[in-house]
């Protein structure tokens, strides 16, 4: 069943439900009233008519019909009636309703009864007839006129909720189609991006913001997002094939070289061989980053433990110094509380920020580590060409690269810095850049110190 059916059937049951209430409580409440009105009426007027039979009796009179007749109600009865249910006086406007089956009540008695679908109101009080025995005066009274009333309030009961119930399944429809249009507006958007690959959005309209605006608001920032993640995945594909090009061709080339020269020229082999395992080399590289960013995407693994953040500075600048015969200094203000951390990620973080350091800068490099009361800091400064403003917001996007030329030159593919920032993020910590063009670049790593707090991020 369509969800317009599931409304209109909704709100129709609901109604008729609420109008079966609201009518049966005003048809039922209507009718009690009018009959205990009539029934209260016939009571007064019985209650009469024993006053005036019992002044007769204590005057010795004899004829009662008389009595009777001058008491009868229009479309009533009177009659008196002894404990055998036996009519010892009876005056009736209708022959029919002498008729009536009566029961000796020693009480006084009161009653709507419904005899062949009319309704009568019936009221006795006991009497002691002139010769001692208790009879029992009866005042019988048809509510005929009730009964119009109330048959003529139920028709216009049920004539008022067929007026209700129309124009109320008319707007609920209308009502439906207003609610379900955004619905079949993103229905068909997305059956349209299916079918064309183009990231359409809604066409937004009304000043309201209710929920059905907000509802396409947040499809069409869905949609924001699908696409700006299918561009960065289209643009990644792209850049890593032409990263892979370079290398690939490389190696295509002088194994062409080699397979027609390489066994007559010895030193073109030994060059051959060298450049195939650098480039190999620079691949294998580029596609462990590759898969490491790939794998942060679904959340790094992180195997936490106390980590002395300067001792493994020291560590990881000392192997840098040695290992590119640079100047690394470490400055220390104050670092002494360790943090909850994975060495090896930390250290991996360590190597890009210090290796991109001694690669965009000749002069010595800088590193600084200090704490506050809830994190540990550590920065890397170098004086190099610094990083344009235009190019601070993009250095995090994969295969990135400020100087495409001596990036390549150095081996970089663009990945250390997404990577790094994945690290980061992994421990809930801050990575900021400060640079300015011709003096050089500041990176700063605010991580947690972590003694009670849990990250983001797998943890083993």
């Amino acid at each position: 069943m369509k969800i317009k059916s599931k409304i209109l059937l909704f709100s129709t049951v609901w109604l008729v439900i609420m109008l079966l209430l609201v009518n049966g409580t005003i048809y039922f409440l209507f009718q009690k009233n009018i009959l205990d009105n009539d029934l209260n009426r016939v009571k007064d007027h019985a209650e009469s008519v024993t006053e005036a039979v019992n002044r007769a009796i204590s005057e010795n009179e004899t004829d009662f019909g008389a009595l009777l007749n001058a008491y009868l109600p229009p479309n009533g009865m009177i009659r008196i009636v002894t404990d055998e249910n036996t009519s010892i006086a009876n005056s009736a406007k209708e022959y029919d309703m002498r008729l009536i089956p009566t029961k000796f009540q020693n009480q006084q008695f009161s009653a709507v009864r419904t005899i062949e679908g009319t309704p009568y109101a019936v009221v006795s009080y006991p009497l002691i007839w002139s010769d001692g025995n208790i009879v029992m005066l009866e005042v019988t009274e048809t509510l005929e006129d009730s009964k119009r009333t109330i048959n003529t309030l139920l028709i216009v009961l049920l004539l008022a909720s067929v007026f209700i119930l129309i124009p109320a399944l008319f707007f609920g429809n209308v009502l439906s189609r207003i609610i379900l249009t955004p619905i079949h507006a993103m229905t068909r958007t997305m059956k349209q991006i299916q079918q064309t690959g183009d990231y359409q959005k809604l066409r937004l309209s009304g000043t309201s913001k209710d929920e059905l605006y907000t509802m396409g608001n947040t499809f069409n920032q869905m949609i924001d997002i699908l696409e700006k993640n299918f561009q960065k995945q289209q643009q990644f594909v792209s850049d890593a094939s032409h990263e892979l090009k370079t290398p690939l061709t490389v190696i295509e080339s002088y194994a062409s070289m080699l397979k027609r020269w390489g066994i007559k020229k010895p030193e073109l082999l030994e060059e051959s061989v060298d450049a195939i395992y650098s480039e190999s080399i620079r691949m294998k590289e580029m596609t462990e980053q590759m898969l490491q960013l790939a794998n942060a995407d679904n959340d790094i693994v992180l195997k936490k433990e106390a980590v002395d953040l300067l001792t493994l500075c020291r560590q990881t600048s000392h192997n840098i110094e040695i290992s590119f015969d640079r100047d690394i200094e470490v400055v220390d203000n104050g670092l002494d509380s360790p943090i909850q951390a994975d060495p090896n990620k930390i250290k991996q973080l360590l190597y890009i920020l210090l290796d991109n350091a001694q690669k965009y800068s000749d002069a010595e490099v800088v590193m600084e580590l200090g704490e506050s009361d809830d994190s540990c800091y550590f920065s890397v400064s170098d004086k190099g060409m610094g990083i344009p403003k235009e190019d601070l917001e993009k250095i995090f996007d994969r295969f990135y690269r400020v100087d495409k030329a001596r990036n390549r030159e150095s081996g970089g593919a663009g990945l250390g810095l997404s990577i790094a920032k994945q690290i980061v993020n992994a421990h809930q910590g801050t990575i900021d850049f400060a640079s300015e063009e011709g003096k050089g670049t500041t990176v700063k790593v605010t991580l947690p110190k972590g003694t009670e707090r849990t990250v983001s991020g797998n943890e083993k």
